[in-house]
């Protein structure tokens, strides 16, 4: 068996990754008060009454304080009355067990089962008897359970099937959304040992927080709705029907008893001891998971974790996934299917069949193995796998095999740019096929700079010099297919950028300078001594020189000074309009309220805003900044506030970066984002992942307006506090009038990437 990292080929969706929030050694992490992180120095557990988690993430105003769990609180305690039976003992389970619930059972954890950060034996695990493992992959669109990676492996290293499942939020943001979120952050990519994805869809458990109730405060209706645009997605990009986890209560009474899924296999929780009770809709199930407090072998520190038998008729099938092969190889993949028979008795024989193997490969209909040697001309195999078992219902699995030819590398030509210049660059694989089949990665690219799997290169330059990148691309064997080297150049920033006055926002004095090292505050007058430049690289300059803070101690403020520019000195404008030295971290401040008063580069200063996001920095620590462009990532791009029919205001849109009021924002110190007087605002207070954005009247304390600045030093998310999310061009569609929108901040991705001038 050969394991992939990922779906090649025309069905891997080219979905926007959001901010990937993960619990590590850090105590806690902000994201502009958009997301906060808190992390306890002891790990996650549950308690069989309670669950109890010592990391948290905070969305706007609600604490995610089950992020950890496997399920919410209300499920885990109603399972908790059941006890376990253990896998080897299950073969003489009570005579009053179901007899469609088969002797074969699996677990499913997230990182709760981590206790003090130790990892899972998953040799232990397997070795007791268990056949399964689901790991929670993802919550929403903010949280990924950083133990994912590891569980998977180490499970499917350990012989056992697996699958990744995401723990809905449905009035958080779409369902075909948090569907990508799952994959995308899952890399999900099927290997011969991976089930297909589950969606997790129970009770609120943050009903207390967001106000709502336990169907999300949405009509069932709009659940339905949201539960097929998640199973839709997940039909698109995998071929596969996704399983579904609930319980018949809160299915029967939030979906009103929807029987729209019923082509997805059922993961029921239940606590009936004869016989799961069951949704109206659904006739049979596929897992029961019937407890929550089995003590595993393997996972120390908790004896309550979550398992579940599998239904002696149900025939779940892990196919190999995309292959992408050079033409004439010998190949060898396989699907497995996972199956056990009937209670006490012996599994029946599985028969595996194929339809539309490449010509030269062919199935073993006892093992599911497949072999043979790939056709010599390249070719796209639209296959169909199958796994049939008498009284088992069939399985089946679809993927492309793509057999390409001799792949060359296009595009390499030498390239040159400059720090803060966005950078957009396709290398193309010709292979005789068209799509993104096949993987690039590269090494030695100039540093802000990163490449897809699909070969895009993109980012911001943060250093100059001379770069060779190597570029490599390989298919599904691992083996390097074609390779070649970039020559890039990176020239220090023109110097060019937008000018005028540098205000401070506790008395509106203006920054001047008095000599190259006497840098003052002063009333603003018209005098060129206060005119700055601040370039593309984030530097701050007059008359040809770059404003520079010299070193100091941790604690001490620096003096400023007016030297000859290297690309060193940078400054970075922060949430609540500060300006930061990316150096070391020191913000520009002022030292007195009087004419001449010296500004030096201080530790950064804050006080409580009392509104439980970010503090506010001091009046002193605050600059307004001449009005500039937002630049995209998608280069040559830029925020404008005309319509597409043209005219002041209205709704904000993409438009070709040149020289214009229209273009011209600025960063207030309240956060608001300004163009032409009026500030950028969501549609609602609370906003929502698609929702377009509007220009409006500003109003002093509105959330709406907010916008706080992650990221950098060059490129940065504009993320508005409120919603959680991210200014954005849908689609990095690089059209001229496309409408920005909310969306979830990505962390590579350009359409969610901009230089505030």
């Amino acid at each position: 068996m050969r394991v992939r990292h990922r779906v090649v080929g025309k069905h891997r969706a080219l979905a926007k990754r959001p901010v990937v929030v993960t619990l590590g050694a850090v105590a806690a992490l902000t994201l502009a008060g958009a997301v906060t992180v808190v992390v306890s120095s002891s790990a996650p557990s549950t308690q069989a009454s309670t669950v109890s988690q010592t990391s948290t993430v905070r969305t706007g105003s609600v604490v995610r304080f089950n992020v950890g769990a496997t399920h919410s609180p209300q499920v885990e305690q109603m399972l908790a009355g059941h006890a376990a039976v253990a896998p080897r003992a299950a073969a003489a389970q009570a005579a009053g067990s179901s007899a469609a619930a088969s002797t074969v059972q699996g677990i499913d954890v997230s990182s709760a089962q981590h206790s003090g950060g130790a990892a899972i034996n998953w040799n232990e695990v397997a070795g007791d008897g268990y056949k399964f493992a689901f790991v929670k992959a993802s919550e929403g669109s903010y949280y990924v359970n950083p133990y994912y990676a590891s569980d998977i492996a180490g499970a499917q290293a350990a012989g056992m099937f697996v699958a990744p499942y995401a723990f809905a939020v449905p009035n958080y943001s779409g369902g075909a959304l948090q569907a990508d979120y799952l994959l995308d952050n899952a890399d999900y990519a099927p290997d011969g040992r991976l089930l297909p994805p589950i969606l997790d869809i129970e009770g609120d458990p943050y009903l207390s927080g967001d106000g709502t109730n336990s169907c999300y405060g949405l009509t069932p209706a709009q659940l339905v709705s949201w539960i097929g645009a998640f199973t839709a997605e997940i039909q698109r990009r995998t071929g596969q029907h996704p399983v579904i986890y609930t319980d018949p209560d809160w299915w029967n009474s939030c979906t009103g008893d929807s029987n729209a899924f019923t082509a997805d296999p059922l993961w029921i929780a239940n606590t009936e001891v004869s016989a799961p009770a069951l949704p109206a809709a659904w006739q049979n199930w596929a897992y029961w998971q019937y407890t929550s407090v089995a003590t595993v072998p393997g996972i120390s520190g908790t004896n309550n974790v979550d398992s579940s038998y599998l239904s002696s008729t149900a025939l779940e099938l892990a196919a190999p996934g995309n292959q992408s092969d050079r033409v004439g190889n010998a190949v060898s993949v396989q699907a497995s299917a996972l199956d056990a028979g009937p209670a006490g008795g012996s599994a029946p024989a599985i028969a595996y069949n194929a339809t539309g193997l490449p010509t030269g490969t062919q199935i073993n209909p006892a093992t599911g193995a497949v072999s043979g040697t790939l056709p010599a001309a390249a070719a796209t195999f639209p296959v169909v796998i199958t796994a049939s078992a008498q009284g088992d219902q069939n399985a089946t699995q679809k993927f492309s095999w793509y057999a390409h030819g001799r792949v060359t590398l296009a595009n390499l030509a030498s390239k040159q740019t400059s720090i803060g210049a966005p950078v957009r660059d396709q290398i193309r694989a010709r292979d005789a096929l068209s799509g993104c089949t096949l993987q690039y990665s590269a090494t030695g690219l100039p540093p802000g700079l990163t490449i897809s799997t699909c070969g895009m290169i993109s980012g911001w330059p943060t250093r100059s010099g001379s770069f060779s990148a190597k570029v490599r691309t390989t298919d599904s064997s691992g083996a390097t297919v074609a390779s070649g080297s970039v020559a890039w150049k990176v020239t220090r920033a023109n110097g060019r950028g937008p000018a005028g006055h540098l205000v401070l926002h506790r008395d509106g004095k203006c920054l001047a300078e008095r000599s190259p090292a006497d840098i003052a505050i002063e009333t603003c007058s018209g005098a060129a001594s206060e005119r700055w430049t601040i370039a593309a690289d984030g530097s701050v300059r007059i008359g040809g020189k770059c404003l520079t803070a010299k070193s100091a101690s941790s604690t001490a403020s620096a003096a400023l000074d007016l030297t000859s520019c290297t690309g060193a000195q940078r400054w970075q404008l922060g949430s609540n309009a500060v300006l930061r030295y990316v150096s070391d971290s020191r913000c520009l401040a002022d030292t007195g309220s009087k004419n001449g008063s010296r500004a030096v580069a201080a530790v950064c200063k804050a006080t409580s805003n009392n509104t439980g996001s970010a503090s506010t920095p001091s009046t002193s620590q605050q600059w307004t900044v001449p009005a500039g462009a937002l630049t995209s990532d998608i280069a040559g791009y830029c925020a404008s506030t005309l319509r597409a029919t043209s005219g002041p205001s209205g709704d904000p849109t993409l438009r070709r970066c040149v020289t214009s009021g229209a273009q011209d924002w600025t960063i207030e110190p309240d956060g608001a984002l300004r163009a032409g007087g009026k500030c950028l605002r969501t549609v609602s207070s609370s906003g929502s992942p698609g929702a377009l954005l509007h220009l409006g009247s500003c109003t002093a304390g509105a959330s709406d307006q907010v916008w706080q600045l992650a990221g950098g030093p060059v490129g940065v998310h504009l993320v508005n506090p409120a919603s959680g999310l991210c200014l954005a061009d849908p689609g990095d569609r690089a059209t001229v009038g496309t409408l920005l929108r909310m969306e979830p901040c990505v962390a590579t991705d350009p359409g969610t990437s901009w230089r505030v001038s």
